[in-house]
């Protein structure tokens, strides 16, 4: 919900961007009107809603928290304020597809409150859990509980196998300059591996990659990006991408060499950012954005951040729209998650049958 993301999104995107601000007047003091409430969408045809057009919050795919950002003593009002404008601006959609909103807290009671006030219907899509780290006194510690002895032993030992390859280090940035130059390390460390194959690397898309290097240099300006690297002979093997924004932190994106796979070293960088981030005091949580509760992080940080993506419809009463809309999408997303378990059932045959295939393959050529 940053101004810096908004502006970002509005360079790489053609597509709308539509930001909902909250305000409040203190009758009593006669004071200026006070910011309560930000709420950052854009306007799109998606497979969700589609004929229709939505407001999407997240606005894009590279956006990992669709929670608008409000004074935690004007929810309720703020909540009610925005999705009456949605209802009562022509131009604006009514479907609003409200992605990776945080629930299991009092922002979910209140937007299930202010809905079924009269504020609009809702469906809800799907309910995730995805890792999160909480501050605490002893960063070191935390990390040794956080796997068996043998693992920590195992991981101790790559270190120091991968420090006799050369001279190992980890480097952390912030400032705009050093920002600017660790984002096109990042963006050509993760274009080289296994994301660049499955076209989800940032520089797969011209317009994610404007939108990453739009971002990291507004946020730079704020100091709400950091850039941690682990460094082998001085070039990059591991990389995470970190946003800030008041007492949270959040592990964007992350890259790693795949030349030194054997060495782990995304596992191994994962034990400095953790550390680095319990030691923060201006750090009180993370956000480790994954989309599902899979990867070391999953398997390192105990704490769970519940996030559930739903379908809001504020305009007229049309149950039937959102019933049909609501159905399709949840019918495809059982139907790509049965696939995605059958795949990972089957994956260890298909790389034996892969294994043999090369092998005859092999066996002919020499013959």
């Amino acid at each position: 919900m940053a101004p810096a993301v908004a502006l970002a999104y509005e360079a790489a995107w053609p597509d709308k961007v539509r930001v909902l601000l909250a305000w409040v007047d203190d009758v009593e003091t006669d004071a200026q009107s006070r910011l309560v409430g930000a709420w950052l969408l854009i306007e799109r045809r998606t497979r969700l809603c589609w004929p229709w057009k939505a407001l999407v919050s997240p606005p894009g795919p590279v956006s990992y928290l669709g929670t608008p950002v409000i004074d935690r003593t004007q929810v309720a009002p703020v909540l009610a304020a925005m999705l009456e404008a949605i209802r009562k601006t022509p131009e604006l959609p009514k479907l609003i597809q409200a992605g990776d909103m945080s629930s299991g807290s009092a922002f979910a009671a209140m937007l299930e409150a202010v809905l079924a006030g009269g504020g609009g219907r809702w469906r809800l899509l799907e309910t995730r859990h995805r890792a999160k780290l909480t501050s605490c006194d002893d960063p070191k510690t935390f990390w040794a509980n956080s796997m068996s002895p043998r693992r920590l032993q195992g991981f101790a030992r790559k270190r120091r196998q991968l420090g006799k390859e050369g001279d190992l280090a980890v480097t952390f940035v912030d400032e705009p300059a050093a920002i600017a130059a660790a984002t096109e390390e990042f963006l050509r460390l993760e274009a080289s591996g296994w994301k660049a194959a499955r076209h989800s690397a940032l520089a797969s898309d011209p317009a994610t990659e404007r939108f990453t290097r739009k971002m990291a240099s507004e946020l730079a300006k704020h100091r709400s990006i950091a850039i941690e690297t682990l460094r082998l002979n001085g070039a990059p093997i591991a990389m995470w991408v970190l946003l800030f924004s008041g007492n949270a932190a959040f592990t964007w994106r992350t890259a790693y060499d795949e030349a030194y796979a054997r060495f782990s070293p995304g596992a191994l960088l994962l034990e400095d950012t953790t550390t680095r981030l319990l030691a923060d005091p201006a750090v009180a949580f993370t956000d480790s954005c994954n989309h599902r509760d899979v990867g070391h992080q999953a398997e390192r940080w105990p704490e769970r951040h519940e996030v559930r993506d739903l379908l809001i419809d504020a305009g007229p009463n049309r149950p039937l729209r959102l019933m049909l809309l609501s159905g399709r999408e949840k019918a495809i997303r059982s139907c790509r998650e049965t696939a995605r378990q059958l795949y990972h059932r089957l994956r260890p045959e298909l790389d034996k049958i892969r294994a043999r295939l090369r092998g005859a393959h092999i066996l002919k050529t020499r013959e």
